[in-house]
């Protein structure tokens, strides 16, 4: 009777044990699916372009890497989150992330600022859909940069050079000739 109870015993130990191992094997699995899901949504519509995209990770779906973002501004050491890429995938100056719910480039370095600055065939400009939702659709920066170019020769060019800005002198003259006697007169 004692030796059943054992076999029975040990029977319920393995089995759990089994559970157990099965559970712990879900687990890895659903994190590691989860971890990714980002990156085949965004990354996989790609096609080859995906292969010129720089280092980094696309964090978890929906959140991206926004959590150990605040979590580095919040504490004491901003850098925390920049110092973490670079440890994860080296010194390049450019990371690709998830960022404010979308799909986000970040820059650390003048080097590579220059590059994404210059090179208008590689890097187009944009902003996440939430910023651009706020600042709305026909803002400076939701318009093209023919159209921005065209806006700004219009508005510019009513206050730039001298002609322009010689209209404002005799003004600027006398506020600040009023201002200076006005503070003549207080006393000390």
């Amino acid at each position: 009777m004692l030796g059943l109870a054992l076999g029975v015993g040990r029977e319920l130990g393995s089995s759990m044990w089994m559970v157990l191992l099965c559970s712990l094997g879900a687990l890895v699995a659903l994190k590691w699916f989860l971890q990714n899901a980002n990156s085949w949504y965004y990354e996989t519509p790609l096609g080859e372009k995906k292969f010129s995209l720089p280092p980094g990770d696309l964090g978890w779906p929906f959140i991206g890497n926004m959590w150990s973002f605040l979590r580095a501004f919040k504490s004491s050491k901003p850098e925390a989150f920049l110092n973490s890429m670079v440890s994860r995938f080296g010194r390049t100056g450019i990371y690709k992330t998830f960022m404010f719910g979308s799909p986000s480039i970040i820059v650390t370095t003048p080097e590579a600022s220059k590059k994404v600055l210059t090179d208008d065939d590689a890097f187009k400009p944009g902003w996440p859909v939430s910023t651009e939702e706020l600042i709305g659709k026909n803002s400076f920066t939701s318009i093209s940069f023919e159209e921005h170019k065209r806006l700004r020769k219009l508005t510019a060019a009513p206050v730039n050079g001298y002609e322009a800005l010689s209209v404002y002198t005799t003004y600027i003259e006398e506020r600040v000739i009023s201002s200076l006697e006005k503070w003549s007169k207080w006393e000390k």
